[in-house]
Formats: structure tokens, C-alpha cells, sequence
């Protein structure tokens, strides 16, 4: 009798797919579509911008309940419901006559599907097919984010060229479900006990059927304090890193560098960020998992003490690619602390409820720092303040204990 195949990596290889689709369609190209949208409607980069905020409103209030699902509710289904309405929100979207119709498309149709078949549903999927090696996994499953980041707006821009900007969103919306629909409905399964395996591909015990996988109550999340820090300290350090990605290009301008330079010394930020994920990853696995926190978050700190220094062109890529292999490790280390902390049958609400907790640190931080610009015409204070918030973050995770393994619940 030959054993099943372990189909983990499978299901990685798919939520890597999942995280590249929903993330490269709503969020990376986003930038790209800025000035045409405005052209078209006769309005400003801010009004097109405010559309971004939006998503990010949307998917974290959605986060609750989705997590909910994720973990004893139609996973499969829910996934295959955004697609379809990410899909449906930016064909709509590519034909809105108005500013507010395309506003409705992509803020009620499209980000609600992102959030319901993304991120979230993504990492927690791969939290649930691995233990001991679940840092790795979680590299790269949420490299596909990363990978997003590098090809989406190079495609957005080719496409925008040949077809104009309405023919490329419609596009990406068909691109979104020809790609996503069929590996969500063929390789995403919840949990290796739903065809019974177990994590990390190890045999049952005994030979037995693997037995569901049940996890504390939501009352009980919702009781301990290790989820209010753990969110709370998460929600800082995403933060930082997304007040760099918003700002770093007109910083480097302001420094005397042309757009192109500018723009060159942000991409560099990609290929360290995932290079971090994967690293970082699979180091989680093997040390103390907040040591590897603590030692991301130092790089992190590096990088804005040294933009504070105003630097030359060479040591700002150098300082951007520091700053992008630290903010890597943030992905997968999230995930392992909380596998550790709650386990795989508690992953999605955790996340979820972190989401919701982070989301005016998340959604707040990049516009804070552009409205300290425009009072002090300067990323000065800015930018000295993100050092102070990641010290916060580090000072937070020494309260958390984070366990060897994770609990287990009796079904």
C-alpha cells in the first residue's frame, strides 16, 4: 500500500497564485492607473488615491467575519465568491462614465473580493498545512504579494499603452478569474485532515484517521492578551514599512534625484523583500521566533536612521535594500507567532481580529506623514518618528510569550 502524496506544497504553490492575483489586481497597479483616472475624470492624484484607502478601510472591517469562515465556514466558496466579484468590480469599474461609479466598482465590489479570496484566506490556509515548518511555508506564500509588486505595474503600463486604461482594467478583472478560479477550485483545501493527512506531511498516528482540527472559542481570543499585543505591535511595524513605500520616491526627489533614480531606488526594495520573506521564513523554524522578529525590526531601524542622514544615491539603495530584507521578515514571522500563540484552528479569526485592530495604524500612517510634509515641508520629523514607533513594537513583543509549539483542542 503506497502512502498519499503530501499535498502541502500544493496548496502553498496555490496561495502563492492567490496572493499574487489579489494583491498584483487591487493593490500594485494601482499607481499606474493614478494619472490616467485622474485625466479622465477630471480630478486630482489625491481623489484617485483616496480609492486605495478604501480598500484598505473595506478589507480590514472585513476581517472578522472573514476569519470566521476561514476557519469553520465555506472556505472554497468564499474564495471563489471574490474572484468572481473582484472580477466583476473592475469590469464595472473599467466602464464607469463617472468618478463615484468607478469609486463604487472598485471600493464595494473589487476590494470586498480581494479580502474575501487574498491575503487572509491565503496565509491561513498555509498556516493550517504546516507546523514545523510553517515559517518557510509562509515565505513563500506571501511572496507572491512581493512578486505582485514587481510584474503587476509593468503589465498595467503595457497594457494602458496598447489598449488604454479602460480595455486594462477590464483585462486585469478577466486576468483575475481566468488565473485565480481554477487553482482556488482545484488545489485550496483547508486543512490536511480534511483528506486525511496531517501537517507537514506526517503519517497518523497509529495509523488513524486524522481527527478535525478544533480551536479556542472567539470569546476566548477575544480574552487574551497576547492577540490585543501581538496586533497591536504587528500593526506598527506594517505601518512603518508602508509609510516608506508611499514616500520614499518623493523623498529621493527632494534629495535632488530625478523621477527615474527615484523610482530605481524603490524597486530595489522588491527583490530584498522577498529574498527576507523566504529567509527570514525559514529561520522562524529554527530559532527563537521573536529573535528573528527583533533582528528584521533592527534592519528596519538601520534603514530610517540612514535616510535620516540624507544620502547619497549609492548608500540609498543600499539603505533600501537593508529596509526591504527586514520588512520581508514581517509576513511569515506574523504567521508563525501566531500558529504558535492560538493554533490552526483559531489562525483566521486571530488574523482576522489583528486586522481589524491594526486598521487605523495601517490606513492612517502613510497620510499622517504626508500631512506632517505639508506643515513642515520636510519628511524630517516624518521620518525620525519610525524609528521611535518600531523601538514600540520591539518593547511590545517582550511581553508576549510565545509558546515552543502550538496548543491543541480537542474537536
Amino acid at each position: 500500500m503506497t502512502s498519499q502524496p503530501f499535498d502541502g506544497w500544493r496548496v502553498v504553490g496555490a496561495a502563492f497564485v492567490v496572493e499574487f492575483v489579489s494583491i498584483g489586481t487591487s493593490f500594485s497597479a494601482f499607481g499606474v492607473f493614478m494619472d490616467p483616472l485622474a485625466e479622465q475624470f477630471d480630478t486630482t492624484r489625491g481623489v484617485i488615491s483616496s480609492g486605495l484607502g478604501g480598500l484598505l478601510l473595506v478589507t480590514g472591517l472585513m476581517g472578522p467575519l472573514l476569519g470566521r469562515v476561514i476557519d469553520r465556514g465555506p472556505l472554497k466558496a468564499m474564495m471563489l465568491c471574490g474572484v468572481f466579484l473582484l472580477a466583476t468590480g473592475l469590469l464595472l469599474a473599467s466602464r464607469a462614465a463617472s468618478l463615484w461609479q468607478a469609486g463604487v466598482a472598485f471600493c464595494l465590489l473589487a476590494a470586498v473580493g480581494t479580502a474575501m479570496f487574498g491575503p487572509l484566506p491565503a496565509m491561513a490556509i498555509t498556516a493550517n498545512w504546516f507546523v514545523r515548518r510553517r515559517g518557510l511555508a509562509l515565505g513563500v506564500t506571501v511572496a507572491g504579494a512581493t512578486a505582485a509588486s514587481m510584474l503587476a505595474p509593468p503589465i498595467a503600463a503595457a497594457l494602458i499603452d496598447a489598449l488604454g486604461w479602460r480595455n486594462a482594467v477590464a483585462a486585469f478583472g478577466l486576468g483575475a478569474a481566468v488565473i485565480a478560479a481554477p487553482v482556488i477550485l482545484l488545489f485550496v483545501v483547508r486543512r490536511p485532515e480534511d483528506v486525511g493527512q496531517l501537517p507537514d506531511g506526517d503519517p497518523p498516528r497509529n495509523g488513524a484517521t486524522p481527527a478535525p482540527v478544533a480551536g479556542a472559542e472567539t470569546r476566548d481570543l477575544i480574552r487574551d492578551p497576547r492577540l490585543w499585543l501581538i496586533s497591536l505591535g504587528f500593526a506598527l511595524l506594517f505601518a512603518s514599512s508602508i509609510v516608506l513605500g508611499l514616500h520614499l520616491v518623493p523623498y529621493a526627489e527632494d534629495l535632488g534625484l530625478s523621477r527615474l533614480h527615484a523610482a530605481g531606488a524603490l524597486s530595489v526594495m522588491a527583490p530584498f523583500s522577498l529574498l527576507g520573506k523566504v529567509a527570514f521564513g525559514a529561520v522562524a523554524d529554527r530559532v527563537d521566533v521573536r529573535k528573528a522578529l527583533w533582528l528584521g525590526i533592527a534592519l528596519m531601524a538601520v534603514g530610517w536612521l540612514l535616510l535620516l542622514t540624507r544620502p547619497t544615491y549609492a548608500l540609498l539603495l543600499a539603505t533600501t535594500a537593508l529596509f526591504g530584507l527586514g520588512a520581508g521578515a514581517l509576513g511569515p514571522i506574523h504567521g508563525v507567532i501566531i500558529g504558535l500563540c492560538f493554533g490552526r484552528g483559531a489562525f483566521g479569526r486571530v488574523m482576522g481580529i489583528g486586522s481589524l485592530v491594526g486598521l487605523p495604524f495601517i490606513a492612517g500612517a502613510g497620510p499622517a506623514v504626508g500631512f506632517l510634509f505639508d506643515a513642515t515641508r520636510s519628511y524630517q520629523l516624518g521620518f525620525a518618528i519610525q524609528p521611535a514607533i518600531l523601538a514600540a513594537a520591539t518593547v511590545i513583543f517582550f511581553f508576549v510569550t510565545v509558546p515552543r509549539s502550538e496548543p491543541e483542542y480537542s474537536a
